[in-house]
């Protein structure tokens, strides 16, 4: 598998964000999940994880590999968002299927 230049993988990211559609990432083996593919609603980037992080304005701030994607996994039971390094996402695909925010959760890009 050919690893996306970081610059496409963030642009894909905002545009299925702003058209809120989920995408499709291919992110490695985690504590709760297996490497693979995952299908996603995209919310925002952001310094760090959860509430500590300072969020992101996709073309205004500076987006590092280092900072975090967040967003809901769409076959997640927990009902909070998940929290990617950018940098370790290996892959994007959009799919084109649309997404309403869920638990009034703001979608920033």
């Amino acid at each position: 598998m050919q690893i996306m230049p970081f610059q496409k993988i963030i642009d894909l990211i905002a545009q299925a964000g702003r058209k809120r559609e989920t995408i499709e990432i291919y992110y490695p083996k985690t504590d709760n999940n297996p490497e693979g593919w995952r299908e996603v609603e995209p919310y925002y980037l952001s310094t760090d994880i959860g509430e500590e992080g300072e969020h992101l304005i996709y073309g205004q701030d500076r987006i590092s590999p280092g900072h975090i994607f967040n967003a809901y996994t769409i076959s997640n039971k927990d009902k909070h968002y998940g929290s990617f390094i950018i940098t370790k996402i290996k892959v994007v695909r959009l799919t084109g299927r649309k997404f309403r925010p869920r638990n009034g959760w703001q979608v920033e890009f």
